[in-house]
């Protein structure tokens, strides 16, 4: 991995830590994942169209197939991530979802794509691991909701696999099948907006309150949430899956820092250690 592409990879890392904090401050639901999809398909739909018109778009049904995928995988992913911020905290969640990630992740890019992992890999996802159960509680004395912190649990492993879905089916597209990035981060949400149209009309009262509440807050996650997609999905185009899917989770840390000291949210001293043990993780991963 070349520094250019570590660097771009370590600023989406800063800038998802920061939109999923941003996240952790609306009142999460279905509503909230209509509502930010609006706002990203309005935000880039003029990148998209400038490419298209540039560069052209193979409109095969293969390649068609691939970004409906991209768009129902993105659309679990959001919904789930946002239950688990709904009922649980966000330094648990967000590190579970963000640690497990390169586990599932490096385990499918060397299934589905044929990559090959180093000793030092193999230590760093099991460092990975490690880090993983120190957040989630194993063998501690906890402090706070137990029932909340198990939900934790459970929804940031799935999340995990969600991002690792999509990022082995994502990583495919941009190097298997030449599809632009932009296009990839595009297209899934009009597909959320269409998937969710009939929950916004049923909720409308509730999309409009809001709005009326958390309007800057929706803009700023809808403008930086695909910037920080789009960078990891060119790195990609030139360097393995394995090393840029664990580098992006630097952003663990900080979601860990903002769960105590923004938040409130307790345990942070495990937790914080936990985080720690995953980003050494990413480092032996990265080697």
């Amino acid at each position: 991995m070349t520094i250019s592409v570590l660097l771009l990879v370590i600023l989406s890392a800063f800038i998802h830590a920061y939109w999923n904090y941003l996240a952790k401050t609306v009142p999460s639901g279905a509503p909230f994942v209509w509502l930010l999809a609006v706002v990203m398909s309005v935000l880039l739909l003029p990148g998209a169209v400038i490419y298209v018109a540039v560069y052209g778009f193979d409109c095969t049904f293969e390649n068609v197939a691939i970004l409906a995928v991209t768009g129902v995988l993105h659309l679990v992913y959001f919904l789930v991530l946002q239950q688990g911020y709904r009922v649980s905290d966000l330094s648990v969640v967000y590190p579970l979802a963000r640690g497990s990630g390169p586990v599932f992740s490096t385990i499918g890019a060397v299934l589905f794509l044929s990559e090959t992992v180093s000793v030092w890999s193999v230590a760093g996802l099991a460092t990975v691991v490690a880090g993983v159960l120190l957040i989630s509680g194993f063998g501690q004395r906890q402090t706070g909701d137990s029932s909340r912190r198990r939900a934790g649990i459970w929804y940031g492993i799935f999340t995990g696999i969600l991002i690792a879905c999509y990022t082995v089916w994502d990583g495919y597209a941009v190097k298997n099948r030449a599809l632009a990035p932009i296009l990839i981060e595009y297209c899934s949400h009009p597909i959320r907006v269409a998937v969710l149209a009939p929950v916004g009309w049923r909720q409308w009262p509730e999309v409009r309150a809001l709005w009326a509440a958390h309007r800057w807050k929706i803009i700023v996650i809808g403008a930086i949430s695909p910037l920080a997609f789009i960078m990891v999905l060119y790195a990609m185009k030139t360097a393995p899956i394995h090393y840029v899917a664990p580098v992006r989770e630097m952003s663990i840390v900080l979601d860990v820092i903002f769960g105590a000291k923004l938040l409130t949210e307790e345990n942070f001293k495990p937790r914080l250690v936990g985080s720690l043990l995953i980003l050494a993780g990413i480092v032996l991963l990265s080697v």
